[in-house]
């Protein structure tokens, strides 16, 4: 193409508005435009030089100015600028990228000119190297109208383009032409021909203005940010980004456009995490581009930077000490490495760029290199396991320990879901056998807390792999007692055999806590009731009697404690001593759940001496839920709710009710816990809602512990009477009754034959009423627990009969045996059914701690708000909940909500009790 044709392709695009030919224009689309006004922040200067370099080609005395800076600067942006205002003076605008023409001869020159297709300049006759053709060229372009020649990238231009360049920047003197280039800091040019790097040096050399692009202020920070988001750039939010961008134009630009296209909350930390997909492609174009050595050191610093020296990270990247120090230089002057005496990445999207340039092969590599290298430096195990959690598939057998120790650091620091994830990555290493079995045993010990189901599983799965009968019968002593309510045949077999394989030596206290579950398990049978109250003697009748100064030893005692209780072969007030010196002797931890040692509260519970449990099973509460220990937390405030019912104490046992539950719903523990504990409470703190939430995470549940399947029948049967259903009721309570005796329970914390007494006593059948509470009186009276006893005093007293001088004597004998009992609401019951049955009618107020209690003296309504006074009057007739719910045109769940406030208020078990309080007292219509 002649000189001529070359002028004439120049003018053609200038009158077009394109920026240079066959590239971008300088017409940009408006979020382009947008993008750069505030990419422009904070550039008064760079504008003012560029307007000089404007002024001198308009005076026919042209300059050079280069502008460098890192990724993301603003170095383009600047250019635009550039040929907006050059184009807005009436210059012509020569524009071209340096990597333009893929490194061809001349290309870039050839693309500044206009000259069409990217290909090689033939030289013309006697113009070696095609300068002069060029040079002549360009006069023309400047002959008729000043210029701006404005080049983004210079350093990767080909190196006779930038020789070209240079030829031109010693003309610019006498030439209506200004030059404008940008250099990216760091960039060594194409290729490794220092030529190009000399010719760019040496065009450097000669600007007559050479500025470093500096990151934005706060303030220029600031304005970007209200500019996009407005208000909600608050100082937070604005800290953020200073700290995540380092004023660096396109992260800031970036990071704000991510934010704003998303919804309105957590902007902060949203701005932290954030990696936009603009942002990780700008960046992975600049990690494709640099050389390999940088891109070695970046995945190296990528590693290990955080606690890497110089050393380190050569021995990562395979580079030596200079080569090091030249691509730490390279990577941090580009922008790619943030400042600091310490390297790291820039950005998280550059990590995001190395790991999608380099393949699965190379990653894990690094990874396992890095890990090994920071082994043997030293550094912590949880540092380490960052890289092997990154790792699939058989690693070397030295990561498995690792990952143990690093699980073990985790544990001490209160993070027990981190020492999880690192115990189930060593799983997937594949480890040898033994390794394996301990691994099992570890993260079980863990995830006990979370789900004892699991747990076990692990366990039954570690413990063939374990080499010694002492390392088995330690690991399934760390299997949750609870859990093994309703486990397999198969795995109570092997806590059977190993037991045996144990024996009583070498280690005593292993046995013994070996012992101790062996017999929780077999106490849902006769036999092992039996064979436990006759290990209990064995052990009273030694000379030293019964030792607790070791937790086996407290393990087992609690067990078989427990065991005597509900056979009834001991007394409550010898349990009560025996548990309370145990219990002494522990610490209020969330720990006893997964020992035997948590029977002694329900023990404790059936012997009415409650008095200090409250305060221990609270500390234990807050230890659960500072550890963030989800099944420990429900199993200890469902404990909780047990003694706090059994003090009397209702609203504050719902509560804890009601947590526990909320806990259960969150875990994924496939076995019967807290269930196991809930259902019992559950019975005596009327919640009809957590009753059939229970029932429907447990009630279909094939094989349960007979003591659990007779409590989930009490549950059924609160729910029939409370759906006016006493005949199903009646059967529930008779069929858990039932169980327990299948099962040899004689004394539980379910009272089931005082409710089928007062179901038999509605329904009109007050002889087999009479037989059953003489039966429960006995019982109580073997038992001895002044609340059992009291409660069935008062049971049968109230029935009444032809000997009226007894029933008296056994409603006195109630208020006497109840007047140093736990439970404030049975006395008041008692006082006032005495008080009735003389003929009073000063019934004293009830002064409950927080629990169902009776009503007050202004009679049984009093009490009551209006809705709850229509539902009682209904039920009390008679009436089913569908039936009041169709009368008061509400909906079922409403009638019991009020129904259950009913009972709380007065006190009452249920519809019957309410019934008979409704005919004793007169009401208002209600």
């Amino acid at each position: 193409m002649s000189a001529e044709g070359v002028v004439g392709a120049v003018r053609r695009v200038h009158a077009t508005g394109r920026a240079h030919a066959g590239a971008t224009g300088s017409s940009a689309a408006p979020r382009r435009e947008h993008r750069s006004a505030r990419t422009l922040q904070d550039r008064d200067d760079e504008i003012a030089a560029m307007d000089a370099a404007v002024d001198r080609a308009v005076d026919g005395s042209g300059s050079l100015v280069v502008f460098t800076g890192p990724i993301g600067s603003g170095r383009t942006a600047l250019l635009d600028e550039c040929a907006r205002r050059g184009t807005g003076r009436g210059l012509r605008v020569l524009r071209a990228r340096g990597n333009d023409g893929l490194g061809a001869a001349l290309a870039v020159a050839d693309r500044l000119l206009g000259a069409g297709p990217v290909r090689p300049r033939a030289a013309a006759p006697g113009d070696g190297d095609g300068f002069a053709s060029r040079h002549a060229t360009l006069a023309g372009v400047t002959a008729d109208a000043p210029a701006l020649l404005l080049l983004d990238d210079v350093t990767r231009c080909d190196v006779p383009s930038a020789r070209w360049l240079s030829s031109v920047a010693r003309r610019l003197p006498g030439l209506r032409l200004s030059m404008v280039l940008t250099a990216l800091d760091g960039d060594t040019g194409t290729g490794d021909d220092d030529r190009a790097a000399a010719a760019v040096a040496e065009l450097v050399d000669r600007a007559d203005t050479v500025r470093r692009l500096r990151p934005l202020t706060f303030e220029g920070i600031s304005v970007v940010a209200r500019t996009r988001i407005g208000d909600r750039a608050d100082p937070s939010v604005l800290g953020a980004l200073t700290e995540v961008s380092g004023g660096n134009p396109l992260f800031l630009d970036a990071v704000v456009d991510e934010i704003a296209a998303g919804p309105e909350g957590q902007l902060e930390q949203r701005v932290r995490e954030c990696s936009p997909s603009r942002l990780r492609d700008r960046m992975a174009s600049a990690v494709r581009h640099a050389p390999a050595p940088v891109r070695a050191y970046l995945a190296a610093v990528a590693a290990v930077g955080d606690v890497a020296d110089d050393g380190m990270l050569g021995r990562l990247s395979g580079l030596d000490p200079s080569d090091t120090a030249t691509a730490h230089r390279a990577a941090r002057r580009s922008g790619l490495v943030g400042p600091g005496e310490q390297p790291h990445l820039r950005h998280r999207s550059v990590g995001d760029a190395l790991d999608a340039a380099r393949s699965a092969a190379e990653r894990r590599d690094t990874h396992l290199r890095a890990a090994s290298l920071l082994r043997d430096y030293g550094v912590p195990s949880d540092r380490i396991a960052v890289h092997l959690l990154a790792l699939t598939g058989s690693t070397p057998e030295w990561t498995v320990d690792v990952l143990r120790e690093a699980a073990r650091s985790a544990g001490r620091r209160g993070e027990p879901m981190e020492a999880v994830h690192y115990l189930r990555h060593a799983l997937l290493a594949e480890p040898a056998d033994a390794d394996r079995a301990r691994v099992l045993v570890e993260l079980a010990t863990l995830e006990r807390r979370l789900d004892p189901g699991l747990a076990l599983r692990r366990i039954v799965q570690a413990v063939p792999l374990l080499d010694s009968a002492t390392a088995r019968a330690d690991a399934l002593c760390r299997v949750t007692p609870l859990a093994l309510d309703g486990a397999a045949p198969s795995v109570v077999a092997l806590v059977r055999a190993v037991a045996e394989e144990l024996g009583p030596e070498p280690d005593t206290e292993l046995a013994l806590r070996l012992e101790a579950r062996l017999r929780y398990v077999e106490t849902s049978t006769r036999a092992g009731l039996d064979a436990a109250a006759g290990r209990l003697g064995e052990l009273e009748r030694r000379p030293q009697g019964l030792t607790l100064d070791t937790p086996g030893e407290r393990e087992l005692v609690s067990v078989l404690l427990h065991a005597a209780a509900v056979a009834g072969r001991r007394g409550a007030a010898r349990v009560a001593e025996v548990a309370r010196a145990a219990l002494a002797r522990e610490p209020a931890s969330p720990d006893h759940v997964h020992s035997t040692v948590g029977t002694l509260i329900s023990c404790l519970c059936m012997a009415d001496a409650v008095d200090e449990l409250p305060a221990w099973l609270a500390v234990a509460a807050d230890h659960a839920c500072a550890e963030r220990a989800g099944v420990d937390e429900a199993v200890v405030r469902a404990e909780l709710a047990a003694v706090l019912a059994c003090a009397g104490r209702g609203a504050e046992a719902r509560d804890q009710v009601g947590r526990s539950m909320e806990l259960a719903d969150g875990l994924v523990d496939d076995s019967l816990l807290p269930g196991l504990v809930l259902a019992p409470v559950v019975t005596a703190v009327h919640d009809p809602e957590i009753a059939r939430r229970i029932l429907a995470r447990y009630g279909s549940v094939p094989s349960v512990p007979p003591g659990f399947g007779a409590c989930l029948q009490m549950l059924r049967a609160r729910g029939a009477l409370d759906a006016g259903e006493p005949v199903s009721a009646l059967e529930y309570c008779l069929d858990a009754g039932r169980r327990f005796e299948r099962a040899g329970w004689v004394g539980t914390v379910v009272p089931w034959r005082l409710w089928a007494v007062e179901i038999l006593r509605s329904r009109g059948r007050l002889t087999e009423a009479r037989a059953m509470a003489e039966r429960e009186l006995a019982h109580a009276r073997a038992w001895g627990a002044p609340t059992s006893l009291g409660r069935a005093l008062r049971t049968l007293g109230e029935l009444g009969g032809p000997d009226r001088d007894r029933a008296g004597e056994l409603l006195a004998e109630a208020v006497a045996v109840l007047t140093g009992a736990g439970d404030r609401c049975e006395r008041e019951r008692a006082s006032r059914a005495l008080a009735e049955h003389r003929g009073s009618t000063a019934v004293p107020a009830p002064q409950e701690v927080a629990p169902p209690g009776p009503p007050s003296a202004g009679g049984s309504s009093a009490v009551l708000t209006r809705s709850e006074r229509r539902v009682a009057t209904r039920a009390a007739a008679g009436r089913t909940n569908q039936q009041i719910a169709s009368d008061l045109e509400v909906s079922v769940r409403a009638v019991e909500k009020h129904l259950t406030a009913v009972y709380r208020k007065l006190g009452v078990s249920g519809r019957s009790a309410l019934c008979r309080m409704w005919e004793a007292e007169p009401h208002q219509p209600a």
